[in-house]
């Protein structure tokens, strides 16, 4: 697939609130434990924070890019279909694609903020969700978005190496072909994210580390696409560190199936409910008798899977988004373009509002917010 020279140039949605956004990129080693994949090395992950700040003289004059070359070249594999050859050019339109976040800024005073720690989908990057990042950063919030290397689609480390995706070990099913086995994709993946999460918890909270003194320990928040939600959910049964959490389409699997949670809970759902696949948001209706705090089950009409990422609105001007196509319409659903990350954004920041801070939301969530689809269902709650 090429880009056409005309073609409308990617961007990200620009965020809503009252502050501008800073970013700064944290590379994080735990001396303590190996890493799973490469067990003579420990293991090391990347943070991508944005927080509340205002451009001064010691910011960079443009926002910062959204992805090294190298990143977007190995995140663009991952979209491309078996035996596709995606124009070499795409790599450049990518890494050219800047944030709405400043390098370098200086964060706004006024006290510890509320921390919102973030985990991406399986395959997925940090960057990936800057969309939610930066709506979260602009209405004061710190956000913490985490690689996890040999999950992620790619991480590069400052030294340069590139630590590429590496696909679970599914197992033989009982016709001797691939993908019957989870027990790679729970024990190894999942439990590596939630050990990841806790230790940059653990780091960010520190003594000696600066972001102790921006972020409240009493107002954290942990939130996740995909395999990143089952992550979060684990963490907060596990931690009693964060005060709310929120689970963006992603099945569940581990403790949480049984113990449940005590802390204020949002599920937000963005693949249509099909009875051929129980896969589809599995563990949903099983957890939620078990859900002890507040609890919200916010469905949005027309998503699809990838709604909640950035890709919602970059695919398109990419050339990766097909009207019809049933991958895409799996993806993205039948809203327009940015349309699914933009009400996921304002669920997850309402939601966080409500739950982190002493503001009233910025509106209520599953109310008609203007737009002509209203596409937010409150199915439940309590």
């Amino acid at each position: 697939m090429s880009i056409d020279a005309g073609q409308e140039r990617p961007a990200l949605l620009p965020p809503n609130g009252p502050h501008w956004v800073g970013t700064e990129a944290v590379h994080l080693v735990d001396a303590a434990r190996p890493d799973p994949w490469e067990t003579a090395r420990p293991r090391e992950v990347m943070v991508q924070l944005w927080y509340p700040a205002m451009p001064d003289e010691g910011a960079s004059s443009l926002p910062a890019r959204y992805l090294p070359p190298a990143v977007a070249a190995l995140v663009l594999d991952g979209w491309a279909e078996e035996d596709e050859e995606l124009d070499p050019a795409l790599v450049g339109v990518l890494a050219e694609v800047r944030t709405h976040a400043y390098e370098g800024a200086s964060a706004v005073s006024g006290g510890p903020r509320p921390l919102v720690l973030l985990s991406p989908g399986l395959g997925e990057y940090r960057a990936g969700l800057a969309c939610l990042a930066e709506e979260l950063a602009s209405h004061g919030f710190i956000a913490a978005c985490v690689d996890h290397p040999s999950d992620a689609a790619a991480v590069q480390l400052p030294d340069g190496r590139i630590v590429a995706h590496r696909e679970p070990d599914f197992g033989p099913t009982e016709t001797g072909e691939g993908g019957g086995d989870m027990t790679d994709l729970q024990h190894r993946y999942l439990a590596t994210r939630i050990d990841d999460l806790r230790f940059v918890l653990n780091r960010l909270l520190a003594r000696d580390s600066r972001w102790s003194t921006l972020i409240d320990p009493a107002r954290i928040g942990v939130a996740g696409h995909s395999l990143g939600a089952a992550a979060a959910a684990e963490v907060a049964r596990l931690d009693s560190r964060p005060a709310a959490v929120a689970l963006i389409d992603g099945s569940l699997y581990g403790g949480v199936l049984t113990a449940g949670l005590d802390v204020p809970v949002l599920l937000c759902g963005l693949t249509p409910p099909d009875p051929d696949d129980p896969q589809i948001l599995a563990g949903w209706e099983q957890v939620w008798p078990l859900l002890r705090g507040p609890r919200r089950w916010t469905t949005v009409r027309g998503a699809g899977h990838m709604s909640a990422t950035d890709f919602d609105v970059l695919a398109g001007p990419l050339g990766l988004r097909e009207a019809g196509h049933p991958d895409d319409l799996a993806a993205f659903g039948t809203l327009p373009s940015g349309r699914g990350v933009t009400v996921v954004r304002k669920v997850l920041t309402a939601f966080f509002e409500e739950h982190l801070t002493d503001r009233a939301p910025q509106s209520p969530p599953g109310e008609p917010d203007g737009s002509p689809e209203h596409p937010v269902d409150a199915a439940r709650e309590r």
